[in-house]
């Protein structure tokens, strides 16, 4: 069935929980801790949390408000004053998952047309610049005239010629950079294939979230928008034009990694801080998750 932009895609979702925990560690005594936590899933026709089941929490715990921000995304801003040397932050949830995305029609590259609310997905961002990619999005995708062609041959050039490999980036590297040097983790293939889009003209944003059927760290994956079908997924990291929906989980989308990373924030120290261990988990087989068990994923460290 083809999906209506922003319509529900028509089948019964598949209720899995999710835990996450991630643990901060400094040298000296923080006397105030300010997180911007992006740890709650999305809602949308992909994906529906269930209401009152989704909590975000610090140990030590500290003062919490709740938004949802420009993009939709639901922002939980934790503000710690208690003295500490070690900050856990966790997350857990039920959320109803679509097990398949709409059958989309493709359309001519030539005749896209897209309102002002997309331009900012067309244009560069913090980490992204189209013009820096124009050549090589130009050979990935030759001459193909239609917007899904064009989506399959960027996610499988990224796929096929970026390799994988940590501790050649951060998340400051830039698309250009990722291309520089051929390798990257999900957040770098993502970029390089965002930005190919975008210099094809299609828009394209950053996803955060989960894989649901990989226990890990967060995963990122790309959204392109086709004119009548909505916002549609695709993953370059794993070279996936046709997701299974319930093998991903999202958290926040925006731009790039710099607008919607899982934890953002700033704290009061004489000494430093680093993220000593984090990790998630998706259970399709759990009447519940809590915080103890978000705090129990801390043993594989």
């Amino acid at each position: 069935m083809q999906a209506e932009l922003g319509g529900p895609l028509a089948q019964d979702p598949v209720s899995v929980h999710f835990a996450y925990v991630a643990r901060y560690g400094y040298s000296d005594i923080v006397v105030q801790n300010d997180n911007f936590l992006r740890l709650t899933p999305y809602t949308d026709r992909y994906q529906t949390p269930a209401d009152g089941c989704c909590d975000v929490a610090t140990f030590p715990a500290g003062r919490k408000i709740t938004y949802p921000d420009r993009l939709g995304n639901v922002v939980n801003r934790v503000r710690v004053t208690y003295p500490h040397q070690e900050l856990i932050i966790v997350a857990t949830g039920l959320v109803g998952l679509n097990d398949a995305v709409p059958v989309a029609s493709d359309a001519s590259v030539a005749s896209l047309s897209y309102g002002l609310e997309a331009q900012e997905f067309l244009t560069a961002s913090h980490l992204v610049d189209p013009e820096s990619v124009r050549t090589i999005a130009q050979e990935a995708c030759g001459n193909v005239p239609t917007l899904l062609e064009t989506v399959s041959n960027v996610v499988r050039w990224v796929h096929e010629n970026i390799r994988y490999e940590r501790g050649n980036t951060s998340v400051n590297t830039i698309a250009s950079d990722v291309l520089q040097s051929m390798s990257g983790v999900c957040q770098d293939m993502t970029h390089l294939g965002i930005a190919m889009l975008r210099a094809r003209g299609i828009p394209a944003r950053y996803v955060s979230g989960l894989l649901t059927r990989q226990p890990g760290e967060t995963h990122a994956w790309l959204e392109f928008l086709h004119p009548e079908h909505g916002w549609l997924p695709a993953d370059p990291t794993r070279g996936i034009t046709d997701l299974n929906g319930t093998d991903y989980l999202k958290f926040a989308v925006g731009r790039d990694y710099s607008e919607v990373p899982p934890v953002s924030g700033s704290f009061v120290s004489r000494g430093e801080g680093w993220l000593n261990f984090t990790t998630a988990e998706v259970f399709f087989d759990r009447e519940m998750v809590t915080a103890d068990d978000a705090l129990a994923l801390l043993n594989g460290s």
